[in-house]
């Protein structure tokens, strides 16, 4: 009772509570959506060193809490959390460089501990006035040439932008077989929602250690859950902060571009929201397009007992994967992702659980991997590819299907995908 005590007094410290903030904004940004196992260990080391800053993080410590090894394993032997800490330390760097280059602390994790330091952004003097600079022909010089690298990246930006304005049109020239596709799925009448992963909820079930129903995530036990399940109080404080962030993955806003385009550009209209603020019948009516696995995306449970690819998740160690219910010739009983170097998307076109729409399934065993699955079905060539494995004349509807796509993984992003199994529903 008096630590828990403690731990209240310390959340209204407004200095903790402005760290606590600090720590969800980085676990929930690309640079760490990316790698769970990064975002884990932030999460870990970060409550850590807020609740018990004199007390040092072991090593030891940190492989039995964040990756599931036994109590005395052996670390000279085992040394995936020196690897890990050396891939949080570049990825905090990464973090305070980009997304986080206005953020008024810096955190770091110094080489030789385990325990995080916060300290003030250094602030960038302002320019003095009314100050005369005499200018010799060298800075003149450097002056004319830092206006011409402007200039040039000006037009480079142009064009990049109209290069990503081209891929998002999914059309590196027409594109009849998507327009077709999606025309037909959901140019029926009924309203059409796209569903975006929750990436809060994913943070939550990450200190959890296991996946909450549907009916938890509908009637949102949240603290319930929380104080059943996460001991720590502090932990319990930073992971429910989480949830109260209506945050999606990187990886689902490129694919909300890619379609909300094509509903535009085919005059269908979209809604687009959150999975938190979805309903049953958003999700079962209607048409539906729902991103993200059944763990980032609790509606996808609703159609996985009709699917052949289904996913599990396995906690220790964490694993995600799609079981084969019932392999064909040179397939395989599971398709098992690999973190950073292999993974797998689902891909499935069913009818609305209730009668009258229809149903756009997208789910990865990673981030990653589900974009890869939006790139799929929004780009001509692989429509094209589809249509023909499926074995379809020019003039016939598109049936419903179920398709399982293996991606390569570089640096947690996919360099290439590639359809590995088809079922026509």
């Amino acid at each position: 009772m008096a630590v828990e005590s403690q731990g209240r007094l310390q959340a209204e410290d407004p200095l903790l509570t402005e760290r606590r903030e600090l720590l969800f904004r980085i676990a929930a940004s690309p640079t760490f959506l990316k790698s769970q196992r990064s975002r884990e260990f932030l999460l870990y080391v970060g409550t850590r060193s807020l609740s018990d800053p004199p007390i040092p993080i072991r090593e030891q410590e940190i492989g039995v809490e964040v990756f599931g090894r036994s109590a005395n394993y052996d670390t000279s032997q085992d040394t995936i959390v020196r690897v890990q800490g050396s891939q949080l330390r570049k990825r905090l760097q990464q973090y305070f460089a980009e997304e986080g280059r206005e953020e008024p602390w810096i955190v770091e994790m110094p080489k030789g501990s385990y325990s995080l330091t916060f300290h003030p952004r250094e602030l960038v003097p302002a320019p003095l006035h009314n100050v005369s600079v005499h200018r010799t022909p060298v800075t003149q010089f450097l002056a004319w040439g830092l206006f011409a690298v402007a200039i040039a990246s000006c037009f480079f930006l142009l064009y990049q932008n109209a290069a990503l304005r081209h891929r998002l049109a999914g059309s590196y020239g027409p594109r009849p077989q998507v327009d077709r596709l999606w025309v037909q799925v959901f140019g029926n009448g009924h309203p059409s929602h796209l569903v975006l992963a929750d990436v809060g909820l994913l943070i939550f079930q990450d200190a959890m250690k296991q996946m909450i129903s549907l009916t938890d995530y509908q009637n949102k036990n949240f603290k319930q859950l929380a104080e059943a399940n996460i001991p720590d109080l502090d932990t319990r404080t930073l992971v429910l902060s989480a949830l109260n962030r209506n945050a999606t993955t990187l990886a689902d806003s490129a694919i909300s571009r890619r379609i909300s385009y094509l509903f535009s550009t085919n005059l269908l209209p979209l809604d687009v929201v959150l999975a938190r603020d979805a309903t049953i019948s958003i999700a079962s009516s209607g048409n539906a397009i729902l991103l993200g696995s059944r763990r980032a995306n609790p509606w996808v449970s609703l159609y996985e007992e009709r699917l052949n690819f289904q996913t599990i998740f396995s906690e220790a160690p964490r694993t995600a994967s799609f079981v084969n219910r019932k392999p064909q010739p040179g397939e395989l009983p599971e398709y098992r992702g690999r973190w950073t170097i292999r993974g797998y998307c689902r891909v499935a076109f069913l009818p609305s659980a209730k009668e009258g729409g229809n149903v756009l399934l997208i789910s990865g065993t990673d981030v990653a991997s589900t974009e890869a699955g939006g790139e799929f079905i929004t780009t001509e060539d692989s429509v094209r590819h589809l249509r023909e494995s499926l074995h379809l004349q020019p003039a016939d509807p598109l049936p419903h299907f179920e398709v399982l796509l293996e991606t390569d993984l570089v640096n947690n992003t996919v360099s290439q995908f590639r359809l590995i199994a088809l079922r026509r529903k």
